[in-house]
């Protein structure tokens, strides 16, 4: 029985030896940033402090900087700062908005990344395009008439002396003609800038203008100068009625 228990009692001890110098497994750490790079092995026990130079944990892809390691914050420098083996991914700290430009204008939708440099489609660091698919359309492009909004402000053709207006004529009567040259260079008839030919006699009266039928009432009705001249044969249209204002 007594050599019974002095094998047991010997067993145990060996076990726990065994236990207390085991192998302890450490990774070189020459930044002294808590991961190293190099595993190594060391057959004795492993205490709640590493060596000094070792570290438990390893993974560090850079083991001479410090501010390099898989805990490290990835930041927009050209660097795998936390060893995922991604440089300058999304959303990280410094990142800018790119926003999503297919027609190479400079300017994209209001779809973006944030990134550290600009990739694919997301290259443009303006958004607010109208048209991401000519690049003849953005903020900044200068408005021509055309039927388009050009300068993405909401609106088409407006504004005045724009690349190929023609001149409108001021038509208070609404007869089609202008009186003397008060226009505006526009892209359509705009207010009482409406007509685009000019010569009317009485801008307040819509059956005078030129090339109208001349009545016998002491008005220049066809605006050429002459009051009640015979006008042929033709019979008289109908008169519209309208006041004089």
């Amino acid at each position: 029985m007594k050599k019974f228990c002095s094998i047991s009692v010997f067993f145990l001890v060996f076990l726990s030896v065994m236990a207390v110098y085991a192998d302890c497994v450490v990774f070189l750490d020459r930044d002294g940033d808590g991961f190293g790079s190099e595993k190594t092995v060391f057959d004795y026990d492993c205490p709640d402090d590493t060596p000094m130079g070792y570290a438990k944990k390893g993974g560090d892809c850079n083991d001479s900087n410090r501010y390099i390691n898989p805990k490290a914050e990835e930041l927009c420098n050209g660097i795998d700062d936390n060893c995922d083996g991604i440089v300058d991914p999304q959303n990280v700290r410094d990142c800018n908005r790119y926003y999503k430009d297919l027609d190479y204008d400079g300017f994209g939708t209001d779809e973006y990344r944030c990134l550290c440099i600009s990739e694919g489609d997301f290259r443009a660091l303006e958004r607010g395009d109208c048209n991401d698919s000519n690049p003849k359309v953005h903020p900044e492009a200068r408005e021509v008439c055309n039927d388009l909004d050009d300068n993405c402000n909401g609106e088409a053709d407006e504004g005045e002396n724009i690349t190929n207006c023609r001149p409108f004529y001021r038509d208070s009567d609404g007869d089609g003609f202008g009186i003397g040259d008060d226009s505006k260079c526009l892209c359509k008839p705009t207010g009482l800038f409406r007509a685009d030919r000019t010569g009317d006699c009485n801008d307040n009266n819509s059956e005078i203008y030129p090339g109208a039928y001349e009545y016998f009432d002491r008005l220049d009705n066809n605006c050429n100068g002459v009051i009640d001249e015979n006008p042929g044969h033709f019979p008289a249209p109908p008169r519209k009625h309208r006041k004089s204002r």
